[in-house]
């Protein structure tokens, strides 16, 4: 059985890297977390985990807890001591056999590694997680900051009374969109089943300030730049177009959660043009949920990806 599902290597097709991306894929993409990666997940304080509603649309939210909280017992297993952020809005109510995508991100040493796999077992405070997919990023376009969880150890990360549905347009959303140098979006593929190369994916998306612009109909466009050529995210999209996007805002500590399609343009979008991108992506919002309260706050100044040094504004 393949790493790839049939969207994914559609795309690869389409943008011809199929046949050189497929043997590295092979090796790089195992059916258990290597050591390294055991380690890595154990250490942190936040997750970004892309998670399905009833209707099976995709959400990017994270999962805040002290250092501690994810523990390991074996290359196959990840136990998670908190559950995720925006299930406490009532959307999502994750189930035993759910798919799930995880991404561990550290910004301050642009380390990323990600499972997907599915969830085995869930209580009112935990939940553990079975890899069927495991893989490492590269730093490219994360920007480098230091994060504090804005908590005490006593005190739950966030209560259902702390989130407020507020009208978007008294909610900055604009603003906090517009000034976005970092967002989350999750994405799945179109089938489920035993084979472990279809699922339910959590991505990061980082740029200069105001790489994501809103066009005069309301939705929202960003572009995207040379990666590692799986194509997940994009290859999920043309599978299932239904994605979940996640904007923090670490100054403000306002958040934004997204519920929308989303459509892949091959060239360019009349109007609309990014230096440095080799394709854009269009969401659709179909519903927005706001949150003022910090859950993650930056603790120093951003220093922007070198690798963005090559990228530059809407043109």
């Amino acid at each position: 059985m393949g790493v790839f599902h049939k969207g994914e290597i559609a795309v690869q097709r389409r943008l011809g890297v199929n046949q050189h991306i497929g043997p590295i894929a092979q090796k790089f993409i195992r059916n258990y977390m290597p050591e390294q990666h055991r380690e890595f997940f154990t250490n942190q304080c936040v997750l970004y985990a892309g998670v399905l509603d009833d209707d099976g649309h995709p959400w990017a939210t994270p999962i805040i807890g002290q250092q501690g909280f994810i523990e390991s017992g074996n290359p196959k297993t990840l136990q998670i001591d908190k559950r995720p952020l925006i299930e406490f809005s009532n959307i999502l109510c994750m189930q035993v056999g759910d798919k799930l995508g995880l991404l561990g991100l550290e910004f301050n040493t642009r380390r990323r590694n990600r499972v997907n796999g599915l969830v085995s077992y869930v209580s009112d405070q935990a939940f553990r997680f079975e890899v069927e997919q495991s893989f490492g990023n590269c730093p490219k376009y994360i920007q480098g900051r230091e994060l504090l969880v804005n908590r005490s150890s006593n005190e739950p990360v966030i209560t259902a009374s702390s989130f407020d549905l507020i009208a978007l347009a008294d909610t900055g959303f604009n603003q906090t969109i517009m000034a976005s140098d970092t967002f989350f979006i999750a994405s799945r593929s179109a089938q489920f089943g035993v084979a472990q190369n279809s699922g339910v994916d959590i991505s990061h998306r980082g740029g200069k300030p105001g790489f994501v612009a809103r066009l005069a109909d309301g939705k929202l466009i960003f572009p995207d730049f040379s990666g590692n050529n799986f194509f997940n995210t994009l290859g999920n999209i043309e599978s299932d177009s239904r994605v979940g996007l996640y904007f923090p805002d670490f100054v403000s500590g306002q958040s934004f959660w997204i519920k929308g399609r989303a459509e892949i343009i091959w060239d360019e979008l009349p109007g609309y043009r990014y230096q440095g991108a080799q394709r854009y992506v269009v969401i659709a919002i179909e519903q927005i949920i706001g949150l003022k309260t910090a859950s993650l706050v930056q603790k120093d100044r951003v220093e922007l990806s070198p690798h963005l040094d090559n990228s530059g504004a809407w043109l």
